[in-house]
């Protein structure tokens, strides 16, 4: 109701200027909605293709190191070749987008392939301390520790006398049991007649999970050493 004197209220129309403003507001409102939805589609190829480049990439990786030791007549050999292609294709594929880690993957790779294993382990190494989520972390000290028994199988098998315990050191780090690897490693390290680049191996492959190995060996073969004098 109307009170007495009051004029009922009218609602003043809108200005041509103003109506233009607002439909001209909602125009560009459509229009930023429409760019969204087509960079986010856009985005959303790119990730696929991203996704789809490294998982080949991975898979190519991994397969030619499978093969790279599928000629050879050592069995264990061959095994760890097998599990550590499909271990670099895993990780290759959990990387995509993370360029830095995935070329230090590429990188480790093909010094793996061409038989340069000092390089190869280190490589593999440097992955471990690349930026990476808890799951690729998992991933890439997996991948270490069967690059790291590929190596030592591969330059190692034939020390003479030492066959069960380069097994036995293979079989501990394949596993990441770094622990279970001491011993042998340490009478490898003090018993066996080694070059330079053996002994340069050895240091990069345990080195960073078994630090001051090498001092415990050699105390060790001080211990030895002293026993044998007292039993002459």
């Amino acid at each position: 109701m109307t009170g007495c004197g009051d004029s009922p209220k009218t609602q003043t129309p809108a200005k041509p200027e103003e109506a233009a403003a607002a439909s001209a507001a909602d125009e560009l409102k459509k229009a930023a909605a429409e760019v969204t939805k087509s960079v986010t589609a856009e985005a959303r190829e790119q990730s696929k293709a991203v996704q789809k480049e490294a998982t080949a990439a991975s898979e190519a990786a991994g397969s030619q190191i499978a093969a790279s030791v599928q000629s050879s007549s050592d069995s264990l050999l061959k095994d760890i070749g097998s599990d550590l292609g499909n271990r670099v294709t895993k990780l290759g594929q959990s990387l995509a987008g993370n360029e830095p880690a995935k070329e230090q993957l590429t990188s480790a790779t093909q010094s793996l392939l061409g038989n340069k294993d000092a390089e190869a382990v280190s490589g593999f190494g440097k992955v471990t301390e690349s930026k990476l989520t808890p799951e690729q972390s998992a991933l890439a000290k997996d991948t270490y520790n069967a690059a790291a028994a590929l190596v030592t199988q591969r330059n190692f098998s034939s020390l003479e006398g030492m066959n069960s315990d380069v097994t036995r050191l293979v079989n501990s780090v394949w596993k990441g049991n770094y622990t279970e690897a001491m011993p042998p490693l340490q009478k490898i390290w003090t018993q066996a007649k080694l070059t330079d680049s053996q002994k340069n191996l050895l240091g990069t492959t345990f080195d960073r999970y078994a630090p001051g190995w090498r001092d415990n060996a050699a105390k060790l073969q001080q211990g030895v050493d002293a026993l044998k004098g007292i039993s002459k």
